[in-house]
Order: structure tokens, then C-alpha cells, then sequence
């Protein structure tokens, strides 16, 4: 994970260049030459490896390449300027040096150490009494103490305190998450609550304009009652005036009665036959009466039927699934209609023939 304050090193040219020209001159030296034996041998797979896998030291190693990265440049390149005699202690630097970036890289990367890097790790190991001095005191800082400042440092990488920025977030969302649900849920029972209502009440104003309607034809009704029931007395009243003005007719002329016989004979026919069609039209507007007052208490049977109509559904639903033949005679007693008896109520036409026979047979019997 490399910093973001580090550049490349490894894959710089100059660099790669240097590196090249140092592993030419170890393997050129012999194992012996640099204390302890085959340091040199392992100190040149060393740089191989960071040949070979440049990009990847810069990527696992970032920590000691901001650290040492260009210390470590410059003893290889001091280490061409040297005298023979002084060149092993530079080796063995230049060493510890190299170790340091082979140790964060095994630290570091997700892959398991190659054998090569396991190779070197053991000498190390297996020679730390043949180094001395600071070299020594360094690799054992690298083999303890380093691993924890890269680990600290990688810690405090802007990477990692994304992240941990990153899963305070997701547990922030994951609380609002459940505060959204949990106001999710509340509105969504108030809302079934509110479609409940509203279904209620359209039920509620539906039933209201029926009974509304039946309101409406109820008043029309009543004002057929009323006409029919006025009808009624000015028919029954022209039934009783005629004879009754007929009687007193004969009551103040008694005297002249002799006189006006004749005139009362061929009358007398006249006021039956308009009797009778009073009489019919009596018993027609008396049907009418009733039947208006019949279809009032139709209406008034509908009206009273819408008030308690959206319950009774509900109740009969739900004891229906018990008995379905519950309910039947109750259902049969107050749903069935106030029917009056109307066929004794003569039609038009037939009255008409009435009148018209009764006529014929008058005018028959004066003629004998």
C-alpha cells in the first residue's frame, strides 16, 4: 500500500540502472569475501528480486521507501566510489538496507513469501551473530520493532481512515435505514388507515345519496297523496251534491211536483248515469290514494333499509361461514314488500263498457 507522499523507486530507470550494476559486482565476488559466508550470494537475490518485481516492492515496501528509499540509493551509488578494503562494511549496510524493503514486502503484500524470500530470511536468521554493531542492532529493529511502525503507519494511511470514515457511514446509513423503515411503517399504517376511511365514507356518501334519491321521491310521492287525497273529496262531494240538490229540489216544489214530473222523469236517468261515473272515477282515485300510500311505505321501508345496510353485509359475511341458511327467515320477513291488493281496482276501458251498457239498457226500457 504505498503512501501517497512516495514516489517509485524501483522502476525508476536510474535506479533500476544502479541496482543492475550492483549485482553484477556481488556475483563476481566470491563467498568468502564479505563476512558472514554467503552473505553475498543471498544479498544479490536480493536485488534480483527487486529487479524482477520492481512494481511490486514500490507498492508493498512504501513505508521504508519514504523512510530509506533514497538513503538506500545513495550507498549503492557512494559504494562504486569505495576502496576495496571498505567495500564489505558497505555490503553489509547496503545489506540491512535491502532487508529492511524484503521484510516490509513479506509484511505487507497478501501472497504468501516465495521460496527465494524464505531462503533469505533464514540466513538471517540463522547468521545474526556474524553481523556487528549498528547492522546488527538493525536487523534486529527489522526482525521486532519494524513491523509495528509499518503497521502503524499503514494505520494512519488516508486509505484506511477512508475506510474507517467509510464504516462509521455505513453504520450511520444502517441506523437511518432503520429509522426510514421504521417511519416507512408508521405512514404506511397511516395510509391503510386513511384508504379504510375513505372507503368508509364513499360507502357512507354513496348510501347517503340513495337515501337521498328515495328523500326526493318520498316528497314526490307525498305530493301525489296529496292531489290524490284532494281527488277524492271533490269526487266524493260531487257524488253527494247531486243527489242532495235533487232532494231539495223536490222538497221546495212539492206543490208544482205534478208540473215538473215529467221533467224529473227523463232527469232521473241523467244523474244515475253521472252517479255512476263518479262512482268510478271515486273508486279510481281511491286506488290511486292507496297505491301512492303503498309505494310511501316502499320508500320508506328503502330509507330505513340504507341506514343500517353496510353493517348488516359485514354480519352476514361473518355468520355466513358458520350457517348459510341462517338468517334466511329473518332476511325473508324484512325484505319482502308492502304489497296492497289492487285488482279490484277497475281500468278505464272497463269502466267505459260499464257505463256504456248501463246507458244502452236505459235507452231500451223507454223505448217499451
Amino acid at each position: 500500500m504505498p503512501t501517497e507522499t512516495t514516489a517509485s523507486l524501483f522502476t525508476e530507470p536510474s535506479n533500476a540502472a544502479a541496482l543492475r550494476r550492483l549485482v553484477q559486482d556481488l556475483r563476481s565476488l566470491p563467498d568468502e569475501s564479505v563476512a558472514p559466508k554467503g552473505l553475498t550470494r543471498n544479498f544479490a537475490q536480493i536485488i534480483n528480486l527487486m529487479i524482477s518485481h520492481a512494481a511490486t516492492f514500490d507498492e508493498y515496501a512504501s513505508v521504508n521507501i519514504e523512510w530509506i528509499g533514497q538513503h538506500f540509493i545513495g550507498e549503492i551509488n557512494d559504494y562504486f566510489g569505495l576502496q576495496v578494503e571498505e567495500r564489505p562494511a558497505a555490503i553489509r549496510s547496503i545489506f540491512v538496507s535491502a532487508y529492511r524493503f524484503l521484510c516490509e514486502l513479506e509484511f505487507s503484500q497478501p501472497a504468501e513469501p516465495s521460496f527465494e524470500v524464505r531462503k533469505v530470511m533464514r540466513f538471517v536468521h540463522e547468521n545474526l551473530e556474524g553481523f556487528e554493531g549498528k547492522d546488527r542492532q538493525e536487523l534486529v529493529y527489522v526482525a521486532y520493532t519494524m513491523p509495528v511502525q509499518v503497521a502503524k503507519k499503514l494505520i494512519g494511511h488516508p486509505s484506511i481512515t477512508d475506510f474507517r470514515s467509510f464504516s462509521e457511514t455505513v453504520e450511520s446509513s444502517r441506523k437511518l435505514k432503520e429509522q426510514w423503515d421504521d417511519e416507512l411503517d408508521k405512514r404506511q399504517k397511516l395510509l391503510i388507515g386513511l384508504t379504510e376511511n375513505i372507503k368508509k365514507i364513499t360507502t357512507e356518501y354513496n348510501f347517503v345519496g340513495l337515501v337521498h334519491g328515495f328523500q326526493e321521491l318520498k316528497q314526490k310521492k307525498e305530493a301525489e297523496r296529496k292531489v290524490s287525497f284532494v281527488s277524492l273529496l271533490v269526487v266524493g262531494f260531487a257524488m253527494l251534491a247531486l243527489p242532495s240538490l235533487q232532494i231539495n229540489f223536490v222538497i221546495e216544489r212539492l206543490a208544482q211536483i205534478e208540473e215538473h214530473k215529467a221533467t224529473l222523469v227523463y232527469s232521473l236517468p241523467t244523474i244515475i248515469a253521472v252517479e255512476i261515473i263518479l262512482l268510478y272515477f271515486f273508486r279510481v282515485v281511491l286506488g290511486q290514494f292507496r297505491s301512492v300510500k303503498a309505494q310511501l311505505l316502499q320508500v320508506d321501508l328503502r330509507i330505513s333499509l340504507c341506514q343500517f345496510i353496510e353493517s348488516y353485509a359485514e354480519y352476514v359475511s361473518s355468520i355466513r361461514e358458520k350457517d348459510s341458511s341462517a338468517l334466511a327467515k329473518f332476511e325473508a320477513l324484512i325484505f319482502s314488500g308492502l304489497v296492497t291488493e289492487e285488482s279490484g281496482i277497475p281500468s278505464t276501458f272497463d269502466g267505459a263498457e260499464q257505463i256504456a251498457s248501463i246507458i244502452r239498457t236505459l235507452r231500451g226500457g223507454s223505448k217499451d
